[in-house]
């Protein structure tokens, strides 16, 4: 018997099971069994998993339906077959009895809670946030939209708040969160949702990991404006200060906390990381890696008469605002392993991976172009650009691509790089170098036009 016996389960791939199910993934279950196969009925009420026991050998299934709250969840599971083809038959006709099932057959009982749903909308159209309508209402981002909506299901609003946010003056800092689930989910971890602080406790095979997210928002308060620099020293001032002081403020805001998260038993002995985005102006993001890098190692590197410079910088000062530079050398810094930023991790980003994962319309047509490194090429390190069709069946890209890890040369718990594969890793240098461990492709920035097929527009490019 083979899959073509089933013809109403078809394989899933993995990319798309994560978006509507990779919530499901217990810590302790990461570490004795691999997925190896994933399928769904073709309306994609049921979802199955191959397994493979990673101390017997062995191989097992699960078979997931929705609960209450429209959660995926266990319904049917099997362990201890000889093979995989086994486990996987097995599987497909148990899925097809599912298949035939009513929805509450797949009701747990333990919920009494409404399905989370970011999409409608809690106030006024006058408060909403202007991309979270853009995201409601056009075609073009419809990929995104119904990504989001898949992932909308995993999450436990402690707050009470988090939709509300969402949709009003917190749709950038949310979706900076969401964008950390579905990179780590994809890097192979799962969160222990025991755990209400810091935002992310991860277990997955190569150790354990804790993240609190932050955002460096626009003023409030009737504070000025973000300046809008004109000239280069206009420029070189807004890079080389006011950004940095943007994220000074949101990264001291953390470290400063009166109950420190690391200081608890369970998160005393891992890397406990912050993970930082810049939201103050329009494209700010695209100059988080720069800025960050300065602040955080406290150094400026540049080219003087073709000789690489470096200077040690002590404060950045802007106007009336002043911080003190080098974050990692600060007190209380040490408990800090590391600094992750993206400028990628945008709503664009989840419009390609949405797309990728086989959601929204397919009439979207979307053209990637930015610039990446170049320090592994054979042709030499200069940056090179890079122009990408996304709608291509060819293009591939992954959450964690963009990420940049600053690692803290004086953290108490060290991060070994191996636990974020596929990131950018920077480390400083004793003399204040840099060191870069690269992945075979690291953008520096990106840009994305999108179109819909068959309409003249090209929506002007957005990151």
């Amino acid at each position: 018997m083979t899959a073509t016996d089933h013809p109403q389960t078809v394989p899933l791939p993995r990319r798309r099971f994560d978006a509507l199910a990779g919530y499901t993934r217990q810590p302790f279950i990461l570490l004795v069994a691999e997925e190896i196969e994933w399928h769904a009925s073709s309306d994609e009420r049921v979802l199955g998993v191959v397994t493979r026991d990673r101390i017997d050998h062995d191989f097992g299934w699960v078979a997931l339906g929705r609960d209450e709250q429209q959660r995926f969840r266990a319904v049917a599971v099997n362990a201890s077959l000889l093979t995989a083809h086994a486990a996987s038959q097995q599987l497909l006709e148990r899925m097809d009895a599912l298949a035939a099932a009513p929805d509450t057959e797949f009701h747990q009982g333990d919920s009494e809670r409404a399905p989370v749903d970011f999409f409608t909308p809690l106030v006024p159209a006058e408060r909403l946030h202007p991309t979270f309508k853009i995201l409601t209402s056009e075609e073009r981002y419809s990929p995104a939209r119904d990504l989001i909506a898949a992932m909308m299901r995993f999450h436990e609003d402690a707050d009470g708040n988090f939709i509300e946010q969402f949709q009003t003056t917190g749709f950038d800092p949310r979706l900076w969160e969401l964008y950390l689930f579905a990179t780590f989910n994809e890097l192979g971890y799962a969160r222990d949702s025991a755990v209400a602080v810091p935002d992310f406790v991860l277990t997955g095979l190569p150790g354990q990991l804790a993240i609190e997210a932050t955002t460096a928002n626009p003023p409030g308060g009737g504070a000025p404006p973000p300046p809008n620099p004109t000239t280069p020293d206009e420029f070189k001032a807004y890079l080389q200060d006011y950004v940095p002081i943007k994220i000074a403020r949101a990264l001291t805001r953390k470290l400063n906390k009166t109950s420190p998260y690391w200081d608890t038993e369970e998160l005393r002995e891992i890397p406990f990381l912050l993970a930082v985005q810049d939201f103050h102006g329009l494209g700010s993001m695209r100059m988080i890696v720069p800025a960050t890098t300065e602040y955080v190692f406290g150094v400026r590197h540049s080219l003087v008469n073709g000789r690489r410079k470096i200077e040690r910088i002590t404060e950045h000062r802007f106007g009336r605002s002043v911080e003190a530079s080098r974050f990692f050398f600060l007190p209380g810094a040490e408990n800090i392993s590391a600094v992750i930023v993206n400028p990628q991790g945008t709503i664009t980003k989840f419009n390609r991976m949405g797309h990728l994962a086989g959601f929204g319309s397919r009439r979207v047509r979307m053209v990637r172009t930015g610039m990446r490194r170049g320090e592994l090429d054979d042709d030499g390190p200069t940056p090179k650009p890079f122009a990408h069709a996304v709608h291509a069946p060819d293009y591939d890209e992954s959450w964690v691509e963009g990420m940049v890890v600053l690692h803290n040369p004086n953290a108490r718990v060290p991060l070994d790089p191996a636990l974020i594969p596929g990131a950018n890793h920077e480390l400083l240098q004793v003399d204040g170098g840099i060191m870069s461990l690269l992945p075979e492709f690291h953008p520096y920035f990106s840009q994305t036009a999108i179109a819909i097929e068959g309409e003249d527009d090209m929506q002007a490019p957005a990151e």
